[in-house]
Parts: C-alpha cells; structure tokens; sequence
C-alpha cells in the first residue's frame, strides 16, 4: 500500500505551488505519487533536523525544470510529509 503524501501548509510551500504553471503541477503531482509508492527514493541527510531529499526533473516549454523536495517520513502513519520545495531552471 504506498504511503500518503502531504505538503506542509506553509506560506512558501503555498506560493511555491500557485506560481508553477498548470502542466508542471500536474507532472509534480505525478512524481509526488511515484515517491509516495517508494517512499525511500531519496536520499536521508544529517543535518541540524535530519530529513530526506527527492530530486527530479520536469522538461516544460524547451526548459529543464529540476526540483528538488526535502520530506519526512512517519512511518506508523504511512506518511511522507513534504517539508520543502526547490527549483533551478536551465534553458535548453
């Protein structure tokens, strides 16, 4: 049964979210249920808060989207909980 993913409810996670065009959050959407169905595709990090990195890329209007999403997984809940978003575009 693959784990339920969920976006933390925050300021910069929202305005994240609402500035990526349509055909982009649809295919975000499609790489957040790939990670829920294997929830370890990341890599776990130490850091001052440990956590989980998931990185991928989105090709959109001739432009290299790479994202990358840092998530914590609670395990007794089977739920990964997105914690933060990046993006680095590079025109191609």
């Amino acid at each position: 049964m693959p784990y339920k993913v969920e976006i933390a409810d925050t300021e910069e996670s929202n305005t994240f979210l609402k500035n990526l065009p349509k055909d982009i959050l649809a295919k975000l959407s499609e790489h957040l249920q790939l990670l829920g169905e294997h929830p370890y595709l990341g890599r776990s990090i130490e850091a001052p808060i440990p956590a989980c990195l998931y990185s991928f890329q989105i090709m959109h209007a001739e432009q290299n989207h790479k994202f990358i999403v840092s998530y914590k997984i609670d395990e007794g809940n089977e739920t990964i909980y997105i914690t933060s978003f990046g993006r680095t575009i590079i025109r191609t």
